[in-house]
């Protein structure tokens, strides 16, 4: 039997400290209900003068634009200035395209302004009301892609890489007068930006540097989201637009992620807090899709240190990469450096990710059994058909041909001489 665990570990500070933020809108659509729940003729730091077009719903904490065919607009749009004006915005959102046709043309398909004098229609915002803007285009290649495309004043653009899933958008502008404008990047690294230019990521992936903008001159007082092109489902939530100079919640000074039999233990510290949430432990086998370990809650506000730790009880075989979200209060988020563990070990096992199981699903992880088959039976030895469905992030599902009954099972997994049995208990 031969094993190889590793562990990089990094320590840095990697949240800053500075003067307080300054909060212009900020909607996570957690309530629910419909889109005429969040507009207003006088509206809050977290409602829209306008929101229709598109069969548009309140769904998956976000608002989902239908567009069935190549035809119709949906908006989202705020067209009450916001308190200041703003000198520099950092906008988040998440972005998903859940579907598109790639037989229609998808360039641009959603467009997000920024700028002064919007209506609180559908209408597209002029160059000379336009402040910043950025594109999104739907993949003519796989449904359910993206990327997002620069889009000058005097046409052309420039198109990112392709995304899929959720994805979180970061936009950050400087209108100030003043070059060399810092803001904490969602990797958590400084980054600077010059007079009138912006930046864009998507996750932690930086795809547009120091951008120049459309209109100079133009206040930062409105915003609006357009969708009018190509065919698709897409779903746009979780948005806070904040000036970009302010405190950000925690000071990060540790995180390890270590080896420990066949789970891997995460460490992290921290020397100050300010109205912080919760920590989200996320990993990754590829450094591009990433998926949820746990959470772990904050102490809130704190100038001690403090102490945190969470358990990856079904690591992957191979290399574990893993990041903190730090979420605040308010929904701001923040990204940690990436921490790596390798877990290399040739034994044939496999873990239940959480048992009790439900009655149509059991999910495991393994490791070395790549050709396995899996049996699972009563205890006295009524085999029961099970489909077996491998997921994004390397675990098995196993879906039974009928729901189970409460009660205890086992779970065989066969792969040439080797057998291994777990129990699994259906509540």
């Amino acid at each position: 039997m031969k094993k190889l665990y590793l562990f990089i570990a990094f320590v840095t500070s990697t949240f800053c400290l500075s003067k307080a933020q300054t909060t212009y809108f900020q909607q996570n659509f957690s309530a629910g209900g419909n889109t005429s729940d969040y507009v207003s003729t006088s509206p809050n730091t977290g409602q829209f003068n306008g929101l229709a077009g598109l069969s548009a719903t309140i769904t998956n904490n976000a608002v989902q634009f239908t567009r069935p065919t190549d035809s119709g607009t949906g908006h989202m749009s705020r067209s009450t200035n916001f308190a200041g004006p703003p000198t520099s915005l950092h906008v988040q959102f998440s972005f998903e395209v859940i579907s598109n046709d790639l037989t229609a043309t998808g360039t641009s398909a959603v467009i997000f302004y920024v700028g002064s004098a919007f209506n609180s229609g559908p209408q597209n915002p002029s160059n000379a009301e336009t402040y910043a803007r950025i594109g999104f285009n739907f993949s003519s290649t796989t449904s359910g892609q993206f990327q997002v495309r620069t889009i000058p004043a005097g046409g052309g653009g420039t198109n990112s890489a392709s995304f899929s899933g959720r994805q979180t958008i970061t936009f950050a502008m400087n209108n100030t007068g003043s070059n060399n404008v810092k803001y904490v990047s969602p990797t958590g690294a400084m980054e600077s930006l010059a007079d009138d230019t912006y930046d864009v990521w998507v996750g932690t992936t930086k795809v547009f540097n120091d951008q120049p903008v459309i209109t100079p001159t133009q206040n930062i007082n409105n915003f609006k989201f357009r969708i009018n092109n190509g065919i698709g489902v897409v779903q746009i939530g979780t948005l806070l637009m904040r000036d970009i100079s302010g405190t950000l919640p925690v000071e990060l000074v540790s995180f390890t992620a270590k080896p420990a039999g066949k789970h891997v233990q995460l460490a992290w510290s921290t020397t100050s807090e300010r109205d912080a949430a919760r920590f989200v432990v996320e990993r990754s086998s590829d450094l591009k899709e990433y998926t949820t370990v746990g959470e772990v809650a904050a102490k809130g506000t704190t100038d001690q240190r403090q102490y945190y730790g969470l358990t990856d009880e079904s690591p992957l075989t191979g290399n574990n990469y893993y990041r903190l979200r730090q979420v605040d209060t308010d929904g701001s988020m923040q990204y940690s450096k990436i921490v790596a563990a390798v877990m290399d070990d040739e034994t044939p096992s496999f873990e239940l990710r959480g048992n009790p199981v439900d009655r149509n699903a059991i999910q495991l992880v393994s490791r070395n059994l790549t050709n396995a088959i899996y049996h699972l039976t009563t205890l006295t030895g009524q085999e029961l058909a099970v489909r077996a469905e491998p997921q994004a992030d390397q675990s098995l599902l196993l879906t039974p041909a009928q729901g189970l009954a409460p009660g205890v099972y086992l779970l065989r997994a066969q792969q040439g001489a080797t057998r291994l049995v777990r129990k699994v208990v259906v509540r």
